[in-house]
């Protein structure tokens, strides 16, 4: 675990709270549950905190020049966030999932990242995408989308925050992913810090996925999710939605 006592922008929280590489998410991945960051659930959060890490990417999925890396629970505690202050209060679902939380909230929450190897704090390699699986019942899922999509629509001069100023939401081409997919480019300052980031968030029955991607080696700088590793994260989520249906 590197640099975890840093406070560093949200939007870069993914790249400073990875641990040692997990090898596909093995010995010491860490299953979060969205209620409080406890690694002990209880019936139905129990059982979706463990669909949500079984869907997690693996080393054949991202490829030999990546690497999985497990986040520690700064990420959980950041997920925690159950409310905003943005203004104006419509872009408050946009403030939400800049720290990967939502309302409603998830059931269970699985978080982790795709890194190039050998990037470390001290020395960030290329680009990160942060990948949030979150667990509802699938009327939730749906109203999490729908809050995103009306917030991206209307919110893009942009927001203040409790983390800063964002000065612009994008929106982005999102269509044939999952279920229903909203995309848009959020940048801004976030601690005093000028970040840019893509998200990419999905709905795949009553999964909701969060891909954010970021350059770590210049954080102002636009990148998008690598489609390739989205695509194959989609099918392993609507492949437990239907096994969970059977």
């Amino acid at each position: 675990m590197y640099a975890s006592a840093v406070v560093v922008p949200v939007l870069l929280l993914g790249m400073v709270a990875c641990g040692a590489d997990s090898g596909g998410g093995d010995e010491g991945a860490k299953v979060v549950k969205a209620s409080g960051g406890s690694q002990r659930g209880e019936g139905r959060g129990e059982d979706a905190a463990a669909v949500l890490k079984a869907m997690e990417l693996s080393g054949e999925d991202i490829g030999p020049r990546r690497e999985i890396r497990v986040l520690d629970n700064g990420l959980a505690a950041g997920y925690g966030k159950s409310d905003s202050a943005a203004d104006p209060a419509r872009c408050r679902p946009l403030d939400l999932m800049s720290s990967y939380s939502s309302r409603p909230k998830p059931k269970a929450f699985h978080p982790y990242a795709v890194v190039e190897k050998g990037t470390t704090y001290d020395k960030p390699k290329g680009e990160e995408l942060v990948v949030g699986l979150a667990a509802h019942d699938e009327a939730g899922a749906k109203k999490v989308m729908a809050g995103l999509r009306d917030a991206v629509a209307k919110c893009g001069k942009g927001f203040e925050s409790a983390e800063g100023t964002y000065g612009e939401v994008r929106d982005w081409p999102a269509q044939g992913i999952g279920d229903e997919a909203v995309a848009y480019v959020l940048q801004g300052g976030t601690h005093g810090e000028f970040a840019a980031a893509r998200f990419t968030v999905v709905r795949s029955g009553s999964t909701v996925i969060t891909f954010r991607a970021t350059d770590l080696e210049a954080p102002s700088e636009l990148t998008g999710p690598d489609l390739k590793l989205v695509d194959a994260q989609v099918e392993k989520a609507e492949k437990a939605e239907k096994e969970k249906a059977e």
